[in-house]
């Protein structure tokens, strides 16, 4: 997964966070393709989880503080998300992860950016409590 512009939301800390996450879907898909042993997989997609939990929670606070009414529909994509991701490392342990499972998983957390994430950020920089660092793309 490739970092893209049009994944940007346009808050510098929350686009880097993204970014962090493509490019670790990046190093499992690398370490896929090259039919690295199961640890070293599983170990990226541990980075990813914690990663990601990491970067859930601060979105998730940010919503609390701003009261964002989607809160929960969010919180549900999130655990969603992780449920998966937890799935996928079990897999490691009994067999080969295949590229089909981690391309679901990239496509859906790059649907997510471009939406839900966007909509959240839109919210709280309409609310006048946080500013744009950048315009994100179109």
């Amino acid at each position: 997964m490739q970092w893209q512009d049009e994944y940007s939301v346009g808050v510098a800390e929350i686009d880097d966070q993204h970014k962090r996450i493509a490019d670790l879907f990046t190093l499992i898909d690398t370490a896929i393709e090259s039919r690295a042993g199961w640890s070293d997989v599983f170990f990226k997609i541990e980075q990813l989880r914690e990663h990601a939990r990491f970067h859930f929670a601060l979105e998730e606070s940010l919503m609390r503080i701003h009261g964002y009414s989607k809160l929960a529909e969010h919180v549900a994509q999130h655990k969603h998300f992780l449920d998966k991701l937890d799935q996928l490392q079990m897999t490691t342990l009994s067999r080969q992860v295949t590229m089909t499972t981690l391309s679901y998983l990239s496509n859906w957390y790059m649907e997510h950016m471009k939406t839900l994430d966007r909509d959240f950020v839109r919210y709280i920089i309409d609310s006048g409590k946080v500013n744009l660092t950048h315009i994100p793309a179109a």
